[in-house]
């Protein structure tokens, strides 16, 4: 074969690539899709408005509760270095930004497994991590409009929300609680990943449904704790999740505080990025397929 055969058969050869453009029309596509399918289910959200309303009034009489026993007894007006209103405001915020972050990837993932239906998934052209999150990303923009706003709607005039510290303190809690989408969605896909080995893991699913709200600091925030249990927690990534933009919304976290809080979440948003792709890798070499 001469020079010309040879550069053509090589050309042939030569492996698909999907452009820059292609991949993020491909991955958009994921976007609008999620946000559609969601659509197809919002009565179950405007449900869900109510059920949040009940979780910040269940916080919100315990902590005047709380407050108020402390003033009885001549005790300090604050607990963990907030006010009674900062308190309630922290209860609010932590609601509202999980309306927004939360999805079911680690579960969504789990039953791909056991169902068999990784196995058709692995053999599409793309990466199921990538359509994962981006499909998180759609569901994060239906919640916005959906859930968020009206939870906002109802919880803020009704429990006496106070105001973000400023318009710059609003502004860095959203890029906060998107560095916060990214974390949870990652965190989310590890645990699912735990199927290929495990098989099962409705029993992980719901310690980590329980635990992520106690350990992100929805539930109660880190300051309450002792210093030991801050400082073990201050090495884990869930208090990017939560925590730190509420504190950015409070006020709490100003100049030096805040460029190194948005550090964290960065630096965690990526390395479980970097830790979810690397596992993925290594558990589809493992895959088996139970069903389908």
């Amino acid at each position: 074969m001469n020079a010309a055969g040879l550069d053509a058969a090589a050309g042939r050869l030569a492996p698909w690539r999907r452009t820059p453009t292609g991949s993020l029309g491909l991955y958009g596509h994921f976007v609008r899709l999620a946000f559609l399918k969601f659509l197809a289910y919002r009565l179950r959200y405007y449900t869900g408005v109510f059920s949040y309303t009940i979780f910040v009034a269940g916080h919100y009489y315990l902590y005047l509760a709380l407050y108020a026993g402390r003033a009885a007894d001549g005790l300090s007006a604050t607990v963990g270095g907030l006010t009674v209103r900062e308190m309630v405001t922290y209860v609010a915020i932590s609601w509202i930004g999980r309306s927004l972050y939360f999805n079911n990837i680690s579960r969504d993932l789990a039953r791909m497994v056991t169902e068999g239906e990784i196995a058709m998934h692995l053999i599409k052209p793309f990466h199921l991590q990538s359509v994962m999150m981006f499909e998180a990303v759609g569901e994060a923009g239906f919640r916005l409009i959906m859930f968020t706003v009206p939870i906002m709607l109802v919880v803020v005039p009704l429990f006496g929300v106070g105001a973000p510290a400023g318009a710059a303190a609003l502004a860095w809690t959203l890029v906060s609680f998107t560095l916060s989408l990214i974390i949870y969605s990652q965190l989310g896909f590890l645990v699912g990943c735990l199927a290929f080995a495990m098989k099962n893991i409705q029993g992980v699913l719901r310690a980590q449904m329980v635990g992520m709200d106690f350990l992100t600091g929805v539930i109660v925030p880190f300051t309450f704790f002792p210093g030991w249990f801050q400082t073990v927690v201050a090495w884990l990534p869930f208090q990017c999740i939560s925590y730190v933009p509420v504190m950015i919304y409070l006020g709490k976290r100003t100049g030096p505080d805040l460029v190194s809080g948005l550090l964290l979440q960065s630096a965690w948003a990526v390395g479980l990025t970097v830790a979810a792709r690397l596992v993925w890798r290594f558990a589809i070499r493992r895959v088996t397929v139970q069903g389908g």
